[in-house]
């Protein structure tokens, strides 16, 4: 079953980055929309994640999470295929904010199903299953840059939306054949160890405030927007690092991120959640604020993207398994994703203003150094602050630590 809600994370997170590198062919070339309108289809999806949460609070205590990812991908499926029609700029867009909420509510059931299958293991499950989310999503952004590649013309976005609701069809198709299999192997965990029922997870994440965690993920999701989004810029236009050069720095943190999730995940589990988030946090603003004085010098600059990359993978797979034991599962999920995505955009416009307050229209290193370090500080303050709220509450309701807490 978890190899099989591998591939199905794997597929379904596909379609989130295909179209996010060629905005430009899609929207710019295609209806002559200018670069900031453009910009916006990579957002806009963002008001229909958080349009996602009611209907999630509405079946908070049921098991509907197969239904909803084989319903939830037909309707997103059907989104994708309208988006490859000629609606013009503005009704594309409003297509796209529609198909934020199906995107929100797959992502949400698929990873409630991983935290069943997990039993009490749930930041290890949680964390190896991020492996294919994250590898789903950077595959994503390479087949789209290679379909708008080999197509012609206006064909681009006939071929890109019609592979990525291709794919969530397949996710819908799998879902269907594999339906009796996944509830059999369901109801054999709940069978196999009924002293640690899936139910005792929800019924101890009532006792955790959400916003915690929450926070967490917006202030990680926050500096995430500036490495992929600003920190490629000052690398070629301040310090003239290759495109080469600088696809590789700024993918090594993404590969040890997918790559490490699992072992974090593991490690959550063997000391506690909390603890493991604590200590990646300081490391990854620590990473942030020695990024400010290696910039042009490639070799510790490669060693800081290793220890960002390495305690990144600790802070998603942590903050999943925190967030899991603030309520329902599902729910907490699609606030997990909510809560990400407006802190990446979150994180992508701030460092724009800042950038552009403190260094006008050609900012230096120092300027983005500046930039860095405040980001950092913004990171270890919101790990400080939300980490003492959940050992306060924690305490207050004077629950014993669990295995993932």
């Amino acid at each position: 079953m978890r190899l099989l809600l591998a591939i199905l994370i794997l597929l379904s997170a596909m379609p989130d980055t295909m179209a996010a590198p060629v905005v430009k062919e899609l929207f710019m070339d295609r209806y002559g929309a200018s670069a900031g309108l453009a910009q916006m289809f990579n957002g806009i999806n963002l008001f229909g994640a958080f349009a996602a949460l009611p209907l999630l609070w509405l079946v908070r205590r049921r098991d509907y999470s197969m239904e909803m990812v084989f319903w939830g991908s037909i309707a997103d499926a059907l989104l994708l295929g309208a988006m490859a029609c000629p609606l013009g700029l503005e009704w594309t867009l409003v297509v796209r904010a529609l198909e934020g909420v199906t995107d929100v509510i797959v992502f949400a059931a698929l990873f409630d199903l991983v935290r069943r299958a997990s039993k009490d293991h749930v930041a290890t499950g949680m964390g190896i299953a991020s492996t294919p989310l994250l590898l789903g999503l950077g595959l994503g952004a390479m087949f789209g840059g290679v379909v708008v590649r080999q197509s012609q013309g206006g064909s681009s976005a006939l071929w890109l939306f019609g592979l990525s609701a291709g794919l969530s069809l397949l996710v819908a198709l799998i879902i269907l054949l594999t339906r009796s299999t996944m509830r059999r192997s369901a109801l054999a965990h709940r069978r196999v160890d009924t002293s640690e029922p899936v139910e005792r997870v929800a019924e101890l994440s009532d006792q955790d405030p959400i916003w915690p965690s929450l926070a967490m993920t917006f202030s990680d999701r926050a500096t995430g927007g500036l490495i992929t989004g600003t920190l490629p810029i000052a690398l070629a236009q301040v310090l003239g690092y290759s495109p080469l050069a600088r696809g590789l720095l700024v993918g090594l943190p993404l590969l040890l991120m997918a790559l490490g999730t699992g072992p974090a995940g593991w490690l959550c589990d063997r000391f506690g959640s909390l603890r493991v988030r604590v200590i990646a946090g300081v490391a990854y603003a620590a990473g942030f604020a020695l990024l400010s004085s290696v910039g042009d010098q490639p070799l510790p600059l490669g060693a800081v993207m290793l220890v960002i990359g390495l305690s990144a993978s600790a802070l998603f797979s942590s903050s999943m398994a925190l967030v899991v034991r603030s309520g329902s599962a599902t729910m907490a999920l699609g606030a997990f994703r909510g809560a990400g995505d407006l802190g990446f955009l979150s994180g992508t416009a701030l460092s724009v203003l800042l950038l552009a307050s403190l260094g006008g229209e050609a900012p230096t290193y120092a300027n983005y150094a500046d930039v860095l370090i405040i980001f950092a500080g913004f990171h270890l303050l919101t790990t400080v602050i939300a980490g003492l709220a959940l050992r306060l509450a924690r305490a207050r309701g004077a629950r014993p630590h669990g295995t993932s807490g």
